[in-house]
Order: C-alpha cells, then sequence, then structure tokens
C-alpha cells in the first residue's frame, strides 16, 4: 500500500472511531462529550462526563506501540478518578478503495477526450465501457490523484472500406486527478497497452 494513503486510512480509521464514541454518547441522557481533551501536558481523543462518571478514551492501532504514553495517560486517569478505556483498531490487510461514480467519470472523458494511441490507429472508435481497480488515492481538500489500472472496452473500424467492427479491451494504468465535489476528471494521465492492436 501506499505510505502516503496508508497514513490517510489509518488517520480516516482513527477518526471515525472517536465519531463512534461521540456519537453513542451523545445519545445518552446528560452525558457532555468533548474531542481532543487535556488532562496536564497530555492531550486524550475523548473524554465523556455525565453526574455519575468520566470516562477517558485513547484510540490506538493495533498492534500497539505507545504502551507507555497510554500507562502514563491511565495514571493521570485515575489521579482524577477518571474511567480509561483504551479502544484498539485492526488496520485491514488489503482495504478496498471504491468511488461510486469513478468508472463513469472516466468514461465520459476518455469519450471527450479520446486517447491518441487508440484513435491514430482506428478509423472511428466506439468507446463501450472502463472497468477499473484502484491502487491507492491521496485527497487534498476537494480534489484527488487516483492511482489506477483497468481495461477501456472498445469497438473500432481500422479502415473506411471495412464493415467490420473489432472488439478490444486495452489495458491501462496510469494517474487520475479528480474533482471531488463535482464528481468529475480533472484530468488522466493513462499509459495505453496498444501491442494487441492492428
Amino acid at each position: 500500500m501506499n505510505k502516503k494513503f496508508e497514513n490517510y486510512f489509518i488517520k480516516a480509521l482513527h477518526n471515525a472511531k472517536i465519531e463512534e464514541i461521540k456519537d453513542t454518547y451523545r445519545k445518552r441522557n446528560g452525558f457532555s462529550v468533548h474531542k481532543n481533551y487535556q488532562i496536564d501536558d497530555m492531550i486524550c481523543d475523548v473524554f465523556v462526563q455525565n453526574q455519575e462518571k468520566s470516562v477517558i478514551f485513547e484510540i490506538t492501532l493495533l498492534p500497539i506501540s505507545d504502551k507507555e504514553r497510554i500507562k502514563k495517560l491511565q495514571k493521570k486517569a485515575q489521579a482524577l478518578e477518571y474511567d480509561f478505556r483504551v479502544v484498539a483498531i485492526n488496520k485491514p490487510a488489503n482495504p478496498t478503495i471504491a468511488i461510486g461514480w469513478f468508472n463513469h467519470a472516466l468514461f465520459n472523458y476518455l469519450v471527450n477526450n479520446p486517447p491518441l494511441k487508440i484513435q491514430s490507429k482506428a478509423y472511428h472508435a466506439n468507446y463501450e465501457q472502463v472497468k477499473t481497480k484502484i491502487k491507492s488515492i491521496e485527497i487534498s481538500d476537494l480534489t484527488a490523484l487516483v492511482h489506477v489500472e483497468g481495461g477501456i472496452y472498445v469497438d473500432f473500424q481500422c479502415d473506411a472500406n471495412e464493415d467490420i467492427l473489432i472488439s478490444e479491451t486495452f489495458p491501462f494504468e496510469g494517474e487520475i486527478s479528480l474533482n471531488l465535489l463535482d464528481k468529475n476528471i480533472k484530468q488522466a494521465k493513462l499509459n495505453i497497452d496498444d501491442s494487441l492492436m492492428y
């Protein structure tokens, strides 16, 4: 897995668990919920409190690497007579990345921006569909850079004098820049394998 994406993915898992804890306790009467709560010189992930109890939550990734920090935070919580809970999360070995609108957006992009490798060898090309597998994604605000591999399914004529349509799948890999707000492709840099084309 791409290291930059892995860091983003772990952070997303961590934040999702924080939101889950916050939502759980907000639904319970009388609880106040605080994210990134400071105890002396340390910051814990979530602090929840009502008239009966106070609980510190610390979220960590398995295997636990910073045991000393957790022990120190636990001692501080106990000194204040707070409950202390460690929530451990597992990182999936092979996370699946899926963007529901991605194939449709890439298909539209290819129809409007036909790859030169295909167009230069075909008299007429009709793009049928695109299938992709996202290898990694880097997100920054409302844009994303996706590293992808897949296939472009095309029916084409070799020259004007032939009525025969040839169906071919062109494998590709490359990187694609996405506009996440508008759900479209800003730019695609694809390395298309046309070695099987006439």
